[in-house]
């Protein structure tokens, strides 16, 4: 385990090659991939270029450096299972994190350990019994570190046996509960209409995945990695980013005067009005995060553009609207978490729209949802389902 991956040592039993294999973990258990070790070489049956690319890239840079590993433990570890989020990618490791709560709730006979970036430290759920952090930047998430899998191992040895958690991609809406992670709760639906009184809307602000108003110019997807250093483009992308994001401001508070409108989010808006809150910051920190989890508990609607960013604000709103670029269709709602285990509130709860959405189609969609939401709740209510129900109400 040099790192995010999970591996099984194999030896072909015809031609003797020896190989590194995914073990049935996080997206192994749908990728599975095998990796040459004298050549490098990575089998990959599955045509999924980027988890084919990471393995690949990672074994050529392996290296044998040491990192930070502080180790946290609550209680000794008796019948262990490790659950590893470690990744590359912010949302994958946040969604290998919520596979815990199965763990504390399910299975009281199992000592869970966690192995985390330091940026989901502040995350980890009561009731693990050891948390393992390593200091690895998101960046260097993917990377094979040798000297990482021999911590682990020494780690590991003194008890005999562990489990591995498989740490499914995507859990169950079921499995977990946001608020045991950030210990926020979620908007309380029930006060909707109550809350109308001041209608609060949250743009979810990003500098690397810009709304624009016509996406090709380079500008939507991934812009820092295109751009390079072009400084020019990316300030002229964050400046448009900054007129429809008021534009959008301007066309909600004609339809709700008592609007409370914010922007959050790592980067720095220019020339937002001064009636809309800028919650943005570039130093990211536990109490930054922690404001703004109880700003989008706040919100009746959150606003972004398709990406790990969008995971918490829709985990904690009552509702969202997600500017989907051309290249994300495919990756639909794998960057949300439903609040809602009815399959006709969630859908209601939730809005995609193009990533070239003008602010005027986005306000017209997110002012439905302040206005219709508690209606179209109440037609969806199971209590109509009931017979016996129904002749209470009437």
């Amino acid at each position: 385990m040099p790192g995010m991956r999970n591996l099984a040592d194999l030896v072909c039993p015809r031609c003797e090659r020896k190989y590194y294999g995914d073990l049935p973990v996080g997206h192994g258990i749908l990728y599975p991939m095998l990796l040459e070790r004298s050549t490098g070489t990575v089998h990959d049956n599955h045509g999924v270029r980027w988890f084919a690319r990471w393995l690949g890239r990672s074994y050529k840079s392996r290296n044998d450096s040491a990192v930070e590993f502080i180790v946290e433990e609550f209680r000794p570890p008796r019948q262990a299972v490790l659950l590893n989020c470690l990744d590359g990618i912010y949302g994958h490791s946040l969604l290998k994190l919520l596979n815990a709560q199965r763990y504390l709730d399910r299975r009281p006979d199992l000592d869970l350990i966690l192995l985390i970036p330091r940026f989901l430290r502040w995350l980890v759920p009561e009731g693990v019994s050891a948390v393992w952090t390593v200091g690895l930047p998101l960046e260097r998430g993917n990377e094979w570190n040798d000297w990482l899998a021999g911590e682990i191992h020494r780690r590991l040895d003194p008890l005999g046996k562990c489990w591995l958690s498989i740490a499914v991609p995507h859990p169950h809406p079921a499995d977990y509960e946001i608020s045991r992670f950030t210990r926020t709760q979620p908007f309380p639906i029930g006060q909707w209409e109550e809350r109308l009184k001041h209608p609060t809307v949250t743009f979810i602000w990003r500098e690397d995945r810009i709304w624009e108003r016509a996406q090709g110019g380079g500008a939507g997807l991934d812009v820092a990695r295109r751009a390079g250093a072009r400084m020019g483009l990316l300030r002229k992308a964050w400046r448009e980013q900054s007129a429809l994001v008021s534009d959008l401001g301007d066309a909600l508070r004609r339809g709700f005067p008592g609007l409370d409108f914010a922007v959050v989010g790592l980067g720095e808006p220019r020339g937002l009005p001064d009636w809309i809150s800028d919650m943005t910051t570039r130093e990211i920190s536990e109490q930054v995060e922690r404001q703004w989890c109880e700003r989008y508990a706040r919100s009746h609607v959150v606003i972004g553009v398709h990406g790990s960013h969008m995971l918490l604000p829709t985990a904690h709103s009552g509702a969202f609207v997600e500017l989907v670029p051309d290249k994300r269709w495919g990756n639909l709602v794998q960057d949300i978490l439903v609040s809602s285990l009815d399959v006709r509130e969630a859908m209601y709860r939730g809005r995609f729209l193009p990533l070239e959405s003008s602010p005027k189609l986005v306000a017209e969609v997110t002012g439905s949802l302040l206005r219709d939401l508690p209606h179209a709740l109440r037609n969806f209510r199971r209590r109509w389902m009931d017979e016996e129900g129904k002749k209470d109400d009437l």
